[in-house]
């Protein structure tokens, strides 16, 4: 990932502030680390308006800034509970159906501690929220007149703002990025079985790399705090072939870990070297599309909100394993050779054809 370099920061970083792993940080840790689907989720980790306001934000929801944005959230619940009454035929308490606050479904939904049919409906109602929403971001894609690069750029330019914030308050060793360049998607198409763009998702990655292999989790959780809503993250596109379940169960107090990846062992790449290290997930990033010059915000935003989603590659390792994982098979330069043999194989040639 050394070519194409973005931004790359290796200044002495200051102390990380202390801040124990919260319920709703370990919620997104998991996800991150075992590629599911929060649509699979039978509770939330939510416990105060506050956590609920910042995740929103995330999303480019801000309810407690933008006037619209509360319209866009009950507007979104709406369609959602009339979906689950009239295609799956669930029937609400009115309570469930007209909540006082929106934001107090996210709270029901997050009592773990006794068995309640409302808290069951509220986690049905959000699931659909989620998937209404994707389907939203991306109707508002195809009805805006714009370019696939400005929209990388406004990804790009969100990552990098918030890789300031996080140097603030996190021992980094580097938090960098790169575009892959035409040629190079061309030839990840050609080694791939499947050959679609939409396969290739690190057209704009970013790697973060932590002094310590004890750091990795935190930076995670920072990164579920202040950038990219845990829901965004695709399912079954992580890998993690660098903390082992020991690890995380005592030095990250992730319990809920134990026996999910022996169950779900890490999906390789074919041209990465089995010495590789890292924890990688893919992310539908939301970015302000009115933001882009030249196109116009609706007169009622609440309809599809103000975000759309752009395709971001993380990853996350520590400073020895970064060092590792530029030697020996793992190298660059050595993925690349695995990779054109692949595609030589096939073009119907051999490497050797080439010389």
């Amino acid at each position: 990932m050394r070519p194409d370099i973005i931004e790359l920061d290796e200044t002495p970083a200051p102390i990380r502030e202390q801040t124990r792993l919260s319920a709703l940080d370990k919620d997104a840790v998991l996800l991150a680390l075992t590629g599911g689907s929060v649509v699979d989720w039978t509770g939330l980790s939510f416990r105060t308006y506050a956590d609920v306001d910042n995740f929103l934000r995330l999303w480019l929801c801000d309810v407690s800034h933008d006037g619209w944005a509360r319209e866009r959230l009950q507007y979104v619940y709406n369609q959602a509970v009339n979906y689950l009454e009239e295609h799956v035929g669930l029937t609400f308490r009115h309570e469930v159906r007209r909540p006082r606050d929106v934001r107090d479904a996210f709270l029901r939904a997050s009592m773990r501690d006794r068995f309640s049919r409302d808290r069951i409906q509220y986690c049905a109602v959000l699931k659909l929220m989620h998937v209404i929403n994707h389907l939203e971001m991306q109707e508002l894609r195809s009805q805006s007149a714009f370019r696939e690069i400005d929209l990388i750029e406004l990804a790009n330019e969100k990552v990098l703002a918030a890789a300031e914030r996080m140097r603030a308050n996190f021992p980094l060793r580097a938090f960098y990025g790169n575009r892959k360049t035409r040629p190079s998607v061309i030839t990840k198409l050609l080694a791939k079985r499947e050959s679609t763009a939409a396969t290739v998702y690190d057209k704009l990655r970013f790697r973060i790399v932590t002094e310590t292999r004890e750091e990795v989790v935190p930076a995670l959780a920072w990164l579920f705090r202040n950038l990219v809503p845990f829901p965004a993250i695709i399912p079954g596109e992580s890998v993690n072939s660098l903390l082992t379940e020991e690890e995380l169960d005592t030095a990250s107090d992730l319990p809920e870990l134990r026996g999910i990846l022996r169950a779900r062992p890490p999906a390789a790449n074919p041209d990465s070297g089995h010495v590789y290290r890292v924890i990688n997930f893919i992310v539908d990033l939301p970015v302000p599309v009115y933001e882009i010059p030249g196109v116009q915000p609706p007169t009622h935003p609440a309809l599809l909100g103000a975000a759309v989603a752009v395709l971001v590659e993380f990853q996350v390792v520590d400073a020895a394993s970064d060092t590792a994982n530029e030697e020996g098979e793992s190298r660059h330069d050595a993925y690349k050779l695995r990779q054109r043999a692949r595609v030589y194989e096939r073009l119907g040639r051999s490497p050797q054809a080439r010389r």
